[in-house]
């Protein structure tokens, strides 16, 4: 059995070099695969190993000042879902393309427990923000779709679907892990939207802590195992 780990933190890295001949010289050692992008505003990863290894590497990690308080999901699977290890120093973590994002200033956390009453209010607009291919695998019940191809095209689609009148709305945003919803719900606030709300890990960490009527088919993830099943949750 294999343990999948899930993490991503918005935090200011001036040496990412240095973060990334640690990270992967320690994995390497413990036979641990997957992907962990860094960038001088964060990191994001999905790395898979023993469960030995996956709390050894979290031991280590939390021992580095920039993650000391790193939250990180895990999930167990009988197959190594990577065949190899990508350690790689990207302009972003989620690529985003748009410049001089206080990482700071983000929208507010709606908890997993809290998500269901939250989005079933008629004076709150709910946008899922992944991929058209995504959505068409499974969302919440009335989630609005903007049918993009690409995160980026998130910034194009705001641009023509909100407007002056949505500035107060309550706009609640989620994605799959928490990371796209999270850089969004930056650009959203810097454009003015004062009420921004988004999922907190995402839903994954949502379907970890509900059974939900409101969340409907499966949930899409980048890695061989394609859906995400929330009975493969390790508690």
């Amino acid at each position: 059995m294999y343990i999948i780990s899930t993490f991503y933190k918005f935090v200011r890295i001036s040496d990412t070099l240095s973060i990334q001949n640690l990270l992967k010289d320690f994995c390497t050692k413990k036979a641990i695969k997957g992907t962990i992008l860094i960038a001088k505003e964060g990191i994001n990863a999905t790395i898979v190993g023993k469960e030995v290894a996956i709390k050894e590497f979290h031991i280590f990690i939390s021992s580095l000042p920039h993650f000391t308080d790193l939250f990180s999901q895990e999930s167990s699977y009988e197959f190594m879902p990577f065949q190899k290890l990508k350690v790689k120093i990207k302009p972003e973590i989620v690529t985003f393309k748009v410049q001089d994002l206080d990482m700071s200033n983000t929208g507010q956390y709606i908890k997993p427990e809290d998500w269901d009453a939250f989005i079933s209010r008629s004076d709150v607009k709910v946008i899922d923000i992944r991929n058209y291919y995504e959505v068409a695998m499974g969302s919440f019940k009335n989630a609005i779709s903007p049918n993009t191809n690409n995160f980026t095209d998130l910034v194009e689609w705001i641009e023509k679907n909100l407007d002056e009148k949505d500035l107060e709305t309550s706009i609640a945003m989620f994605c799959t892990g928490g990371v796209r919803c999270e850089k969004s719900s930056v650009y959203m606030k810097k454009l003015g939207y004062k009420n921004v709300y988004h999922l907190q890990g995402g839903i994954i960490n949502y379907l970890k802590n509900n059974k939900s009527d409101i969340w409907e088919g499966s949930c899409f993830i980048f890695d061989d195992r394609v859906t995400f099943d929330e009975r493969l949750i390790t508690n």
